[in-house]
């Protein structure tokens, strides 16, 4: 992940150079620079903060932050970072987890969930609605692995990512993949047809639920999900009284129940003009989009970038975004928290807003937003014999089927990372931002969740 938000209004951003870049509210040191001030300008959180080690994805809580580094090394910092004690406050990053290097982590509200290496998953924190996937609702103060059994015979966990009080694992075997929930289920976004159950270990979600087709990610907000198939389809569930599925385009209140209980197909391989949807990013009650052909797409509240008569304040059906507003930029990455949303151009620009704030730009003078560096040579290997036929007649069914244009996307964006040592000069020509004046940003003030706040 190359750009994230947290819930209380901070930003955290992962650079080609394996640094990271924050600003945003920090009153509870979720920034990591050692104090906690507010910073509105992006600050430089560099990799001596991380052992020496490349960042290459980060997670942002509502009063906390995590990162992995290349290393497998994973780091928290804020309240809630120390787990064992967890009103206590950290202002710098602090290594945790020390059993076996980690692959991914993602934060909810108030829990931790991490994928190792080895394709297990641990999670600590907050269980009140079952979010840890051990069969209770008891509080844990380390990290305890969740029953790999209960994934099935022979599974390997894929990915993994969370809701506010949520939880969510694909997971591939015998030559299909399923996705799996667990945890708060109020508004149906566990996506398993009831909104009164909450899911104490993981449920798997039937793969005719997308038409049989493959799972490629799967996206969590406050009280909805949002998951992409390989097709480019947009599937999704849970509350969309404010439009965040889009799905309910001409709801009012007086129609009653809004809440989607099932997988439902948002759009199809034919949005954005035949290209389908490439990824996507769920706030409280906000949604951006990403289409295969980089446009972005916006729906629910707080959409509007005030000043540009783009989207109203509160869209309910998938809205496009003036590419001018982003001058004419590719878009490669998007991002969403609380009623926020972000994103990055080719060229490494972010951009901000919400729906009661202008555009936002965020100069990041370091170096750029990053997306791949230090690709493993087998990595680029197995890329390579899925995309050429000879090389690929005994690859699995799995890396046969990874969809053409969506690998071509992925090589068409990734980019040289240059050694520290080459002249500004090269770096300049070879991709790094030259550095820009600051203008200051005017930040959100943290949003104080109504009934959702139950912890």
């Amino acid at each position: 992940m190359t750009l994230c938000m947290g819930g209380t209004s901070s930003t955290l951003m992962v650079t080609e150079d394996g640094d990271m870049s924050v600003f945003g509210v920090n009153m509870c040191g979720e920034l990591g620079l050692g104090h906690v001030s507010s910073v509105y300008n992006p600050t430089l959180l560099d990799k001596h903060a991380f052992g020496g080690d490349d960042v290459v994805m980060a997670s942002a809580a509502s009063f906390y932050s995590a990162c992995v580094t290349s290393t497998g090394t994973l780091y928290m910092w804020g309240i809630g970072a120390t787990v064992t004690i967890p009103s206590a406050r950290q202002n710098i990053p602090t290594q945790v987890f020390a059993h076996t290097p980690v692959l991914m982590v993602a934060c909810g509200w108030d829990f931790t969930m991490l994928l190792t290496r080895t394709k297990h998953i641990w999670t600590c924190g907050s269980a009140q609605h079952g979010q840890l996937g051990h069969m209770d609702r008891v509080y844990r103060s380390e990290f305890t692995q969740i029953d790999h059994e209960l994934f099935g015979n022979g599974a390997t966990v894929t990915m993994i990512a969370v809701g506010y009080w949520y939880s969510m694992a694909l997971t591939h075997a015998e030559g299909a993949d399923t996705l799996w929930t667990w945890g708060k289920n109020r508004h149906g976004e566990l996506g398993h047809g009831d909104d009164t159950n909450d899911r104490l270990v993981p449920v798997a979600i039937p793969a005719d639920t997308f038409d049989g087709v493959p799972v490629v990610s799967m996206h969590g907000g406050l009280q909805h999900t949002l998951v992409v198939t390989a097709d480019g389809s947009l599937w999704g569930s849970g509350d969309d009284s404010r439009g965040a599925l889009s799905l309910h385009a001409h709801y009012t209140p007086a129609d009653g129940d809004a809440n989607v209980y099932t997988m439902q197909k948002v759009v199809g391989p034919d949005f954005a003009d035949g290209h389908g949807v490439l990824t996507a990013a769920n706030g409280q009650a906000v949604s951006i989009v990403l289409a295969k052909n980089n446009t972005v797409w916006v729906c629910g509240s707080g959409t509007h970038i005030f000043g540009t008569g783009t989207a109203p304040d509160c869209t309910r059906s998938l809205t496009l975004i003036d590419p001018v507003v982003f001058g004419n930029k590719k878009i490669i990455v998007v991002a969403a928290g609380s009623y926020r949303c972000g994103v990055v151009t080719e060229d490494g620009d972010v951009w901000l807003w919400n729906g009661s704030s202008g555009l936002m730009f965020a100069p990041v003078l370091h170096a750029r937003i990053g997306r791949w560096h230090n690709l493993l040579r087998d990595h680029a290997l197995a890329f390579a014999m899925m995309a050429v036929p000879r090389l690929n007649s005994t690859a699995s069914g799995a890396a046969r089927d990874f969809p053409a244009d969506l690998l071509e996307w992925m090589f068409n964006n990734m980019h040289f990372q240059p050694h520290p040592d080459t002249p500004h000069a090269l770096q300049n020509l070879m991709g790094r931002r030259p550095v820009r004046s600051v203008a200051a940003l005017d930040l959100e003030a943290p949003e104080v969740l109504d009934e959702e706040h139950e912890e």
